[in-house]
């Protein structure tokens, strides 16, 4: 089945050279391309992002496959071959191509979404901070010397709110590396 969403994603990644899959979500939701697909709004977001992977697989497949890098933190249209870049597992293009998966049921979701978050969940070993680690995380979080966990809850709100991958100005490492930096610095809370 060709996916609508084609023409759409490639006119999109023709005018930006890096886009994400949650950038590109929202321009085709801003344009209208793409309305809501499901009343449970877990369903409608793993919708939205079956199609949109979709799409960009049988994109992949028109094109030459090292013209069109795919992941959901990058996705870029090169004119070069890039087969050093392209590390896209034959697994999960096989999945967004069956047209079967896009119907998933409510539980199936779920149970995608648990897996997820277990992995951002799983934590490299905490590493103990040094005064000199302290102090520079104290000066980039903008927090004073003597900060509460109250205090320090509500910076970690402030600044998860915008590095999220959701969020168009959001990058998955940052918000993984200021996640870890909070663990670290709810120890030294008062």
């Amino acid at each position: 089945m060709l996916n609508p969403l084609i023409d759409e994603i490639f006119e999109l990644i023709l005018t930006k050279q890096v886009w994400q899959v949650h950038t590109l979500a929202a321009q085709l939701s801003h344009q209208g391309a793409i309305a809501t697909l499901d009343q449970s709004p877990e369903r409608d977001l793993f919708k939205r992002n079956f199609l949109i992977m979709n799409a960009l697989y049988q994109l992949q497949a028109q094109l030459k496959p090292q013209n069109l890098i795919i992941s959901t933190l990058h996705i870029e249209l090169i004119e070069q071959e890039a087969k050093h870049l392209l590390a896209t597992s034959n697994n999960l293009r096989d999945y967004y191509l069956d047209w079967d998966n896009y119907d998933t049921s409510e539980q199936q979701v779920e149970e995608l979404l648990n897996s997820f978050w277990h992995r951002i969940k799983a934590t490299p070993k905490k590493h103990v901070l040094t005064d000199k680690e302290y102090n520079e995380l104290i000066l980039n979080w903008n927090l004073p010397e003597d900060f509460t966990l109250k205090v320090l809850q509500k910076r970690w709100r402030q600044l998860a709110l915008q590095n999220h991958p959701d969020k168009l100005s959001g990058c998955a490492e940052k918000f993984k590396k200021i996640k870890l930096q909070y663990e670290q610095l709810k120890t030294a809370a008062r």
